[in-house]
């Protein structure tokens, strides 16, 4: 591994093969000096520091911040928000060695229910090089959040999220906010704040220099919250390329109404990609949005649906059955207009358990008969994944 005649440019090319075995590249450090630089970039691009514990031993790894291996990391989470800060405060800037971040992780909420009391002021403008963001915790004034976004001048994907669905009831602060600064996101905006959205959403269409985002990865829980994501989708039009929304929908069938929260996708001409995640039998949000959808969209070619598993239909009242069956006939409808008008063909994706798929197919046949006849629909069973689950 260390012979003299190996090209340098070949060692560190078998060096990068092994990014992903860190056991690995700790015995390329033992087997040649030079291997050293090459392999630090691997071994330490992701650093996590999910509890205090974790902390403590990088700090008696490097007990001096500015000769500590930080400027290797590209991707930094932090677990522990509120003993980061407090370390970060008694050795004067801590926090500024991870200079070369691209991603910061921001995660807290894991043992208290009240986070309102942690700074995020040293993460501020920690990295001229961060690209992406991810805040999740229970109750950060919505504030303080956005000044952490707008602390950073290039940051393009934003990703904000909420642990615990049962502190949604909490308003955040309403302090004004008046950012210095108006951040370029032009890149994936993924927001899971149950009950919060208007809070995020308002302060962000107010930033000086608007929103320019490429990719929108929504979830919403209330018909409320759907208006939010119709204002971020309007605000968005111009430069939107892929729209994931999911929507629940908590109301008694017979009293919903989301006609005045359509999602207009109208003007959102640029559009490649749709992706509807329908969390319950209610679809007339996603009948709604699609009806927007027209030659115009010349870029968009498929739209995939995901539909929740469908029970046997003969448990619920006449008067739900109506309203389930009217629903799914108008989405039907609205498919076929879309592959006859636009060539755009439907992909609807189910979720069950193995010995349920044959039974789930005919259902959803029964629901979208059009669209099964003509054969112009894909239908596949997945295996479901929320990408804000990610942060458990």
């Amino acid at each position: 591994m260390s012979d003299p005649h190996l090209p340098p440019e070949v060692c560190d090319y078998i060096v990068d093969l092994l990014r992903d075995k860190p056991d690995t590249l700790g015995r390329c450090c033992l087997a040649s000096r030079s291997w050293v630089p090459r392999t630090r970039k691997h071994l330490f691009a992701d650093i996590k520091f999910p509890y205090s514990d974790d902390l403590e031993r990088w700090k008696r790894a490097f007990p001096n911040p500015s000769r500590s291996l930080a400027h290797y990391t590209h991707t930094l989470t932090i677990g522990c928000p509120e003993v980061v800060t407090a370390a970060d405060a008694q050795e004067g800037g801590w926090i500024r060695a991870f200079s070369n971040v691209t991603r910061l992780e921001v995660l807290s909420g894991l043992r208290d229910l009240d986070d309102s009391h942690i700074s995020l002021v040293p993460f501020h403008n920690l990295s001229p090089a961060l690209k992406s963001l991810h805040v999740a915790s229970t109750i950060f004034p919505c504030t303080r959040i956005l000044n952490l976004v707008c602390s950073f001048r290039f940051p393009e994907d934003l990703d904000l999220a909420q642990r615990r669905v049962g502190v949604g009831t909490i308003d955040w602060d309403e302090a004004t906010f008046q950012p210095s600064t108006s951040p370029v996101l032009t890149g994936t905006l993924r927001v899971y704040l149950p009950g919060r959205m208007g809070c995020v959403t308002r302060r962000l269409l107010d930033l000086p220099g608007g929103l320019h985002f490429r990719k929108f990865e929504l979830s919403c829980y209330l018909g409320d919250n759907l208006r939010w994501i119709v204002t971020l989708v309007a605000g968005c039009s111009d430069t939107l390329e892929c729209v994931d929304i999911e929507c629940w929908v908590s109301l008694p069938f017979e009293q919903v109404d989301l006609r005045t929260a359509s999602i207009d996708l109208s003007k959102a001409t640029k559009l490649k990609e749709a992706v509807f995640r329908s969390k319950t039998l209610h679809v007339v949000w996603l009948v709604l949005a699609l009806q927007n959808i027209t030659s115009k969209h010349t870029y968009l070619h498929q739209i995939s649906i995901y539909v929740p598993e469908i029970p046997d239909l003969a448990i619920y009242r006449e008067v739900v059955n109506e309203v389930i069956h009217r629903q799914w006939m108008d989405l039907d409808r609205v498919l076929v207009q879309l592959w006859e008008s636009c060539g755009i063909r439907p992909k609807v994706m189910y979720s069950v358990a193995e010995e349920k798929k044959e039974t789930q197919r005919e259902r959803i046949e029964g629901l979208l008969p059009k669209i099964m006849e003509r054969g112009i629909i894909e239908l596949e069973n997945f295996v479901e994944f929320c990408w804000y689950r990610q942060i458990y």
